[in-house]
């Protein structure tokens, strides 16, 4: 079986904390990111409270001593953090776990550097869906999207896309657009690179058949809560390159994927509180999809689609639901109304 050669981790058991109690925010801090990210953050965060006590921990990527952290900590001394200084090496995922292993917090809400919380109470929010029974996870966003299928359409081959965007030229604008308005310190995957890896073995059958066809639902890592004992008893990976990540993510034994095995859900929380299941994330209208208007955590990938026109949107919709894609402006309406029987909402 194809499949790239993953370094194992494994993750300690909890501390003598308890794993109840209040929450770990991990916000990741990268250096190569500049002061501007972390003060969004910051910023959203004094406006929007998280509305629950909290322990924030600020995961410093990158950075070579504490004085060049110095402007960092100064600017945020106010919500009080604790930071934790780490290698510029391995993407998100890496960091959260290595966070995990060394705190050892009974339950963790992880955030990238760009996210910026919409609502008051967002955390409060999001602790509340994980505690309800047989909840593996909970995030800001989740998606339908399938690399494997999105490579395969790039490449102008036969895809679950062909019948739902259009031709593979005109998809790689949007996602060369996608990089250049992410710029470089994203370091995203452009559509060329994509092409060049898909073209050169042996990378081409990692990246084709580590992932399944559209559509795979999965949790989206940008802004997601899980417990340190769900967490530990995943097959997890190191991280180390951005294929790895990407695989945790979306991948065959993806988080999502593993705590399905093991009769867990994944939930979408919007910002009404209401929690949906993954076949009816759509509903949510949190990512890419009308104008987001149930949004909870806004990140860069959204504000890509937010700030496009009806063709970017519409090619970023299909990207993520297929046909049960809505790029279309909504008018506001009761955020409690939305949701399908299967949706929960909130107490």
């Amino acid at each position: 079986m194809w499949g790239p050669r993953r370094r194992p981790l494994a993750l300690p058991a909890t501390s003598g904390e308890s794993s109840e109690g209040r929450p770990c925010l991990v916000h990741l801090v990268r250096e190569v990111n500049g002061l501007g990210s972390l003060r969004g953050f910051a910023n959203a965060l004094r406006v929007h409270p998280p509305g629950i006590e909290h322990e924030l921990v600020l995961a410093m990527k990158g950075f070579t001593s504490p004085s060049q952290a110095r402007p960092y900590l100064d600017e945020v001394s106010d919500l009080e953090p604790t930071p934790l200084f780490f290698p510029d090496q391995g993407f998100d995922l890496a960091v959260y776990f290595a966070v995990a292993a060394r705190l050892r917090r009974g339950r963790y809400c992880f955030v990238k550097s760009q996210c910026r919380p919409l609502v008051d109470g967002w955390l409060r929010k999001l602790d509340a869906a994980l505690d309800r029974p047989g909840v593996g996870q909970v995030g800001a966003t989740g998606a339908w999207s399938s690399r494997r299928s999105i490579m395969l359409y790039l490449l102008g081959l036969p895809s679950a896309y062909q019948k739902l965007l259009p031709v593979p030229a005109v998809g790689r604008e949007h996602v060369l657009a996608m990089q250049r308005e992410h710029g470089p310190n994203e370091r995203a995957l452009s559509a060329r690179s994509i092409l060049a890896r898909a073209k050169a073995l042996p990378n081409a059958p990692q990246e084709l058949f580590g992932f399944e066809p559209f559509p795979v639902p999965h949790l989206r890592s940008t802004a997601f809560m899980i417990r340190h004992e769900v967490l530990a008893g995943l097959r997890l990976d190191a991280a180390e390159t951005k294929l790895d990540a990407l695989a945790l993510e979306s991948g065959r034994n993806s988080i999502t994927r593993q705590l399905e095995r093991s009769g867990l859900s994944s939930l979408v929380v919007d910002r009404a509180g209401a929690a949906y299941p993954c076949d009816q994330w759509h509903r949510s209208y949190t990512f890419m999809q009308g104008d987001q208007e149930g949004l909870l955590v806004a990140e860069n990938h959204t504000d890509f689609y937010a700030a496009g026109d009806l063709d970017r949107r519409r090619f970023l919709s299909r990207c993520v639901w297929g046909e049960r894609a809505d790029p279309f402006p909504r008018p506001q309406r009761d955020e409690r109304s939305r949701g399908a029987s299967r949706v929960y909402t909130a107490p």
